[in-house]
């Protein structure tokens, strides 16, 4: 059974809509299901990334979200056979889910907020610890609700990677800063400056900068090694996790993978 999966990734946006769905993509082809990406919007690191797992990235040429995006993404499915349809972004509201169950399509919904007021998915998806019944009560009759951490869906280098460390220092001297995919508003570049102000001589930092990160090049300037290193997307997160006794990091998926 083939799945596709649209959602969007950019530096206004972030990535980790298109990382979630990812770990999804990797999840349904292990079981041995078949998966596909559209996307309106994607950052060239992650579609290279989306190439490198094996997975298929089709365009989607309308303003994301609108009836015209939606109609776009009924006829990718119809031509790739595809039944199921994931959906994650804030912009694919109760219209947009109701126009393509109409065209004979299932939907999952992810949905961090619980804020949209009307669903008409048939799974909604909250992995958040605080999410509860009574935050859907506008929804299809028939949707089913998957809420809580159980849900929370980790990328297969999280699933397989490095055992928990059992070493950590009562007092931390490695310090990883990983503030998301894109970081907009460069709040990376301020904890740079503050941790710089701290003067703590034998502290290492290893700031990592998403491939959506636009500001990439005056975090380069902050480097300092051996004390202070910056890197672009790294391709192994998890041991960088490892290496690390704290870490300052965006509130997302990252604080579950760490």
């Amino acid at each position: 059974m083939e799945l596709l999966l649209r959602a969007d990734a950019s530096s206004a946006i972030g990535t980790g809509h298109v990382m979630r769905c990812l770990a999804l993509a990797q999840a349904w082809t292990e079981r041995g299901g078949v998966a596909s990406f559209a996307s309106a919007d994607c950052a060239s690191a992650l579609a290279a990334r989306l190439s490198t797992e094996g997975f298929e990235l089709q365009p989607i040429d309308a303003r994301a979200g609108s009836a015209e995006d939606a109609r776009a993404t009924i006829r990718l499915a119809r031509r790739r056979g595809a039944r199921w349809v994931a959906l994650d972004g804030y912009h694919f509201g109760a219209p947009y889910q109701a126009h393509l169950r109409a065209a004979g399509l299932r939907v999952l919904l992810f949905d961090d907020e619980a804020r949209a007021g009307a669903y008409e998915a048939d799974l909604l998806l909250n992995q958040n610890l605080h999410a509860a019944e009574r935050d859907y009560g506008w929804r299809s009759g028939s949707a089913r609700l998957l809420l809580g951490s159980q849900y929370a869906l980790l990328r297969r280098e999280f699933r397989r990677g490095a055992q928990p460390r059992e070493d950590v220092p009562e007092r931390a001297h490695r310090l990883l800063v990983t503030l998301g995919g894109a970081d907009p508003s460069n709040a990376t570049e301020r904890v740079l400056r503050a941790l710089t102000r701290l003067r703590i001589p034998d502290l290492e930092v290893l700031c990592l900068a998403g491939a959506a990160n636009p500001h990439y090049d005056a975090l380069a300037r902050r480097a300092a090694p051996p004390h202070v290193r910056v890197e672009r997307a790294t391709s192994d997160m998890p041991a960088c996790m490892a290496w690390a006794d704290m870490a300052i990091s965006a509130a997302g998926t990252t604080s579950w993978e760490l």
